[in-house]
């Protein structure tokens, strides 16, 4: 009895292995390019989330807390991460009138992503902030202002996570955003020689 034996020629094999070539060359960039958009929304979601809290905080107290973790109070906040405890914000932390002062220890909490670091820094009497969040894997600094509403942007690089001198201080009153005109710690502080330009999402 004869057997009739039919397989796939040396050249279709090679066809085959061309398109899967051509697919991976064109998938596999993408795929970098949607992960790191992802590991961006992230940090601009716990930046969004963060502002939220601060609104909350204020209702209660009539002063914003930074994430300075042994008082909450006035100045430059510590990097939150999501293992870091939450700030516990302290009687008389803020040099203010009485009035406008927790009158009891209090905690302020925001939910921070892993491997995103997020910094509230507040002005002198804790009327204003600025925050910043950054993903370690992703490629963008966002940062925003209590007296502005959008959140700002600029590159920083792959790898390497939010630092505490990234976001400037926040002033008691501004005309200006402190965020979109200013220079940072590294990995926020743009392009040499310190001319960072934030663009507004």
């Amino acid at each position: 009895m004869k057997m009739n034996k039919k397989g796939f020629t040396l050249i279709e094999l090679l066809i085959v292995v061309a398109i899967i070539a051509i697919l991976a060359a064109i998938a596999i960039p993408q795929f970098s390019s949607y992960r790191i958009r992802g590991y961006n929304s992230a940090a601009t979601a716990d930046l969004r989330n963060a502002r939220t809290a601060e609104e909350a905080f204020f209702s209660d107290w009539q002063v914003y807390a930074s994430s300075i973790l042994a008082t909450g109070g006035p100045g430059a906040g510590a990097v939150l991460t999501n293992t870091t405890p939450v700030p516990q914000v302290t009687v008389g932390q803020f040099a203010i009138v009485a009035l406008t002062s927790p009158s009891a220890a209090t905690t302020f909490n925001t939910g921070v992503s892993q491997n995103v670091g997020l910094v509230l820094t507040t002005s002198a009497n804790g009327g204003s902030f600025t925050g910043g969040a950054k993903n370690a894997a992703g490629d963008r600094c966002f940062g925003m202002d209590s007296d502005f509403t959008p959140i700002y942007w600029v590159n920083g690089p792959v790898g390497s996570p939010m630092l505490t001198g990234g976001i400037p201080l926040a002033l008691a009153s501004a005309t200006v955003s402190e965020v979109a005109g200013a220079t940072g710690a590294a990995p926020c502080n743009g392009p040499a020689p310190a001319t960072t330009v934030w663009a507004a999402l």
